[in-house]
């Protein structure tokens, strides 16, 4: 697994994308695409509606697994529980765990202490779009 540590900042979304992309390289574009999709989304929801750790830091670990990239997001957890939601088609925003349930064979979320971990496992074989 690869690891790195963010500031809980917009800016860190795009450098997550751009590392993951890069330590990705060997895998199909479309994958490599899908991954940072779903990471860019569970680091801005972790952004959004989540306390830093205590360090004031977030940490993205991931990984090729047995079911394909193992992407996780832990924070020092938040007011609500990440859900996946269908808003209404006016609503700006809320779609962010649909994108990822949609592109993910799984996800989920696991409470440690007061933090939690946001992970997902993104298929090798880029799903049809």
């Amino acid at each position: 697994m690869s690891s790195v540590r963010v500031a809980p900042t917009p800016a860190s979304v795009g450098y997550v994308r751009a590392v993951l992309r890069d330590d990705l390289a060997v895998l199909p574009e479309p994958v490599r695409e899908e991954v940072a999709l779903v990471a860019s989304e569970l680091v801005g929801n972790a952004v959004l509606h989540a306390r830093a750790l205590d360090d004031g830091q977030l940490v993205i670990d991931w990984g090729v697994g047995e079911y394909g990239v193992e992407i996780a997001v832990t924070d020092g957890g938040g007011s609500t529980q990440p859900v996946a939601t269908e808003p209404a088609p006016t609503e700006i925003s809320g779609r962010g765990l649909s994108i990822v349930a949609t592109l993910a064979a799984r996800w989920g979320v696991e409470q440690h202490g007061s933090g939690r971990t946001v992970w997902a496992i993104v298929p090798v074989t880029a799903t049809d779009s």
